[in-house]
């Protein structure tokens, strides 16, 4: 055989199983990608008997709801994955990062899937600062950087200490399901969980989101 024929009949073979190979490892890291809505009467939005320290419990009952940053149209975590708005998120996914579009105030969170620890000069923020990583074909990500005057809902406190961690599962080609755990040690004796159902809705539309601020 003619060795410049054997030389590209050899390269032709070894692309293509590159190929294949890079098709299978993109498949086993799952796709979350789409246009998803909340399904919150098959979710779990609060955790049952939430572990309170002295000072969760304190700073829930003193709770104003008039002090809500989303009432003044900020929108922050982990509030913004609860599946409960009727609005919808679309997640677009690549090997570096993760979005995640809002229609409800037209937010953007990015997911970080290289590792990167968070700009010493950024400080705390609403949306904090999240990596993922890939377990088989869950998103696994972790939230931290908080401002210490989140909460997650009905008046659960959050402090600068919360760490969130979410699983991205998707169940089925219509459903993605993300697992939450909450840890903050001021607030709580120990981690605490919600589950929130998304179902997919390509043809869903990202309405113009306004805003009016509440008084204060």
């Amino acid at each position: 055989m003619n060795y410049y024929l054997f030389q590209k009949k050899f390269l032709v073979i070894l692309l293509f199983s590159i190929s294949i190979l890079s098709v299978k490892y993109t498949q086993a890291e799952g796709n979350i990608e789409g246009i998803w809505r909340p399904q919150r009467d098959i979710s779990q939005i609060l955790p049952v008997n939430p572990p309170f320290t002295l000072a969760g419990r304190t700073a829930q009952d003193e709770f104003d709801i008039a002090n809500d940053p989303y009432l003044r149209c900020i929108v922050y975590m982990p509030r913004a994955m609860i599946a409960w708005a009727p609005t919808s998120i679309e997640i677009i996914q690549s090997e570096e990062r993760i979005w995640i579009l809002f229609e409800a105030y037209h937010q953007v969170r990015r997911i970080f899937m290289d590792g990167r620890n968070v700009p010493t000069e950024v400080g705390s923020t609403w949306m904090g600062h999240s990596n993922g990583q890939w377990e088989d074909e869950t998103l696994v990500v972790k939230t931290y950087g908080l401002r210490g005057v989140s909460y997650f809902w009905e008046g659960l406190p959050l402090s600068e200490s919360t760490e969130i961690i979410e699983k991205f599962t998707r169940l089925d080609d219509k459903t993605l399901q993300i697992e939450m755990t909450i840890t903050d040690p001021i607030h709580y004796n120990e981690p605490w969980h919600t589950t929130h159902i998304w179902g997919l809705s390509p043809d869903a539309h990202f309405y113009e989101y306004e805003c009016d601020q509440v008084p204060k």
